[in-house]
């Protein structure tokens, strides 16, 4: 593909996946489980998830109408970063050893600087900062996932579809492709390369793996996140891909 349909759809994919998390809010009633851990002694908690829910939906809308896409951007920036900080980083700090508080930790971490992509990519003063700033954080990310697949390759492996031979051998393959990605980003070497190829990986296992799950359980809240945090990531990895041979250094 070339620049500009790297990142038209990159960008189609971020925004469709940051309006859908909007939705589960909203549709669920909560915030989803896995991605924002609410803790269910929050006051007005079902209130917070509609309004949070809410504003992702209008951040996602507003980065499609040309004219506020920076607005969009910077909205959705704000409320991952909100999550971050008010969720997850005192939740990591009470449970350190908790592998799915730091799943989740980098997952809101990962898709804040999609969005901070965006923002840079239209942005005419210190786009090249928020762009860089953004792939840092996802390859950050995408190291992060790599050790956990290392750490916890059975649980990954089992995750893998039935039909699919080879479960460990997939999951290694991921780590390897997470660890070249991320490592690809971060020198800025082959970035081209290799945020195609881990867009399309991403996008792969959204239809094989997540997508199935989804069908199997059409009612599971985490079902559906889990499926459009994939597409986040594959939008990312275009965006990126998209931005290799523009974003100054």
């Amino acid at each position: 593909m070339n620049n500009n349909l790297y990142l038209s759809t990159g960008k189609l994919f971020l925004v469709i996946s940051i309006i859908a998390i909007g939705v589960i809010h909203i549709v669920s009633d909560h915030f989803p489980t896995g991605l924002m851990p609410v803790a269910a002694s929050l006051p007005a908690k079902q209130v917070l998830a509609y309004l949070t829910g809410s504003l992702m939906i209008v951040a996602g809308i507003l980065v499609l109408v040309k004219k506020y896409t920076a607005y969009g951007a910077l909205l959705a920036a704000l409320l991952f970063l909100l999550a971050l900080l008010l969720i997850h980083v005192p939740k990591v700090l009470a449970e350190p050893n908790n592998p799915s508080e730091w799943t989740g930790t980098f997952e809101v971490i990962c898709i804040m600087a999609g969005a901070l992509i965006l923002l840079g990519n239209i942005s005419k003063d210190g786009g090249s900062k928020l762009i860089k700033t953004g792939t840092y954080l996802f390859s950050i990310g995408l190291l992060v996932f790599g050790v956990q697949h290392y750490m916890y390759a059975q649980f990954v492996a089992n995750l893998i579809p039935a039909w699919i031979p080879a479960h460990l051998f997939w999951d290694y393959l991921v780590m390897a492709a997470f660890f070249a990605s991320g490592i690809s980003f971060i020198v800025n070497k082959l970035t081209r390369l290799a945020g195609g190829l881990l867009g399309l990986m991403f996008l792969i296992w959204m239809l094989i793996l997540h997508l199935p799950r989804v069908i199997a359980n059409v009612h599971t809240e985490a079902e559906w996140t889990s499926l459009f945090v994939a597409l986040a990531f594959s939008g990312i990895s275009f965006l990126i891909a998209g931005l290799a041979t523009t974003a100054k250094n």
